[in-house]
């Protein structure tokens, strides 16, 4: 009984001195490195300030990687590194640090060692380095630019994934895609090898226009407007949402901007006088606001003849 209670309070010393020697050895080495033609990566530790009694310029490292042991370059009384050299097709290791020192006790100089815990370090040959441009406007195309991509990458910003072009290895083209509330979206490259964050992207809102700063039309008089943007309508068209603040005094529907064109008409009617603004307002837009007023019905040079097939159509 008492050999075996002997026997585990040295194994729970072993461990005790273990753990106080790896606590003592800093690993500087990222977790993941990049890949570079070279194919030489440095590995790096340091060892943290010991006892007084431990000969400062005595500290010898060396690295052991998959069971091979290979000595470290000392930079510093108290710093090495390891020219790692990559093997074909390994992008991850596992290695340890085991370091000696001398150190004085009672006149004598003993050599001691100390172990650190285990490590990996994984060399990514797919990373991000960033956007071309990190905001636009939405149809327009710009570029993510990285190392590793492949046919099938995409980008998409918030929920949307974007049409997405590889253009190599190294560059991604993508068309800012439309958003039902633009501003700062998080981004991401969606791949079968594993999704990235990309960080913050800002979609900018894209502005309408017509043709009309103001309309003034008399009651029972029907007015025609067109609505235009800067950029083909993406697919399924941009619907335009038209609001009034005086929805007694005029009539008028929602206009539908077709696929691919850049502009569509739409027709308001005085319904009672009365005057207000007219709220123009689409996914991806500034909202348009036009002022309007209708008079008291008179005969108009300005009224459309005859009923329209449609209230819009493609210009």
């Amino acid at each position: 009984m008492y050999e075996k209670f002997w026997k585990f309070s040295l194994l729970m010393m072993i461990f005790a001195i273990a753990g106080c020697s790896s606590s003592m050895i800093d690993n500087v080495t990222r977790k993941t490195i990049p890949q570079n033609s070279s194919e030489i990566y440095p590995i790096e530790m340091h060892v943290m300030q010991g006892s007084s009694s431990i000969v400062e310029e005595s500290y010898n490292a060396r690295i052991v990687i998959d069971g091979e042991i290979h000595p470290m370059r000392k930079i510093a009384s108290r710093d090495f590194v390891y020219d790692y050299r990559r093997p074909r097709n390994s992008h991850k290791v596992k290695f340890y640090y085991e370091v000696d020192y001398i150190n004085k006790k009672q006149g004598t100089r003993n050599v001691r060692t100390m172990t650190s815990k285990l490590y990996d370090l994984t060399i990514i040959n797919r990373y991000v380095v960033g956007f071309e441009n990190n905001r636009g406007l939405p149809g327009s195309v710009t570029c993510l630019l990285g190392r590793g991509f492949e046919p099938g990458d995409r980008v998409a910003i918030g929920d949307v994934e974007c049409q997405t072009e590889f253009v190599s290895k190294n560059v991604l083209s993508f068309v800012i895609p439309w958003l039902e509330h633009p501003g700062v979206s998080h981004a991401r490259l969606i791949s079968d090898n594993g999704n990235i964050g990309l960080g913050d992207f800002t979609v900018d809102p894209l502005v309408m226009h017509t043709n009309c700063h103001e309309i003034n039309i008399s009651k029972g008089e029907r007015k025609v407007i067109v609505v235009s943007i800067d950029v083909p309508a993406p697919k399924g068209g941009v619907l335009v949402d038209v609001m009034t603040s005086v929805p007694d005094c005029i009539a008028m529907k929602d206009i539908l901007i077709p696929e691919g064109a850049t502009s569509a008409m739409g027709v308001v009617q005085g319904v009672d006088t009365g005057s207000g603004m007219i709220y123009l307002n689409a996914n991806g837009f500034n909202e348009l606001k036009v002022p309007v007023e209708i008079t008291p019905e008179h005969s108009s040079a300005d009224t459309l003849d005859g009923e329209p097939s449609d209230d819009f159509q493609i210009l």
